[in-house]
């Protein structure tokens, strides 16, 4: 799985953290990655889909 941040897009609403706190931060005002794709169990996997589907800004993209 590829987890990417689309730069500068970021509202810093908190959504993503709060359905994945283990997986994104909001650090400077934008969103980070907390832990490196490859190695998301498929529970990581299924929340870092619902953050990104959650996000108001879209800023979070997921890719197979």
């Amino acid at each position: 799985m590829n987890v990417t941040i689309a730069p500068g897009k970021c509202l810093a609403c908190g959504m993503c953290t709060a359905i994945a706190p283990e997986l994104f931060s909001i650090d400077s005002g934008t969103v980070t990655l907390k832990k490196d794709p490859a190695t998301y169990t498929e529970a990581d996997k299924k929340l870092a889909k619902e953050a990104a589907a959650a996000c108001p800004s879209s800023v979070i993209h997921i890719a197979p």
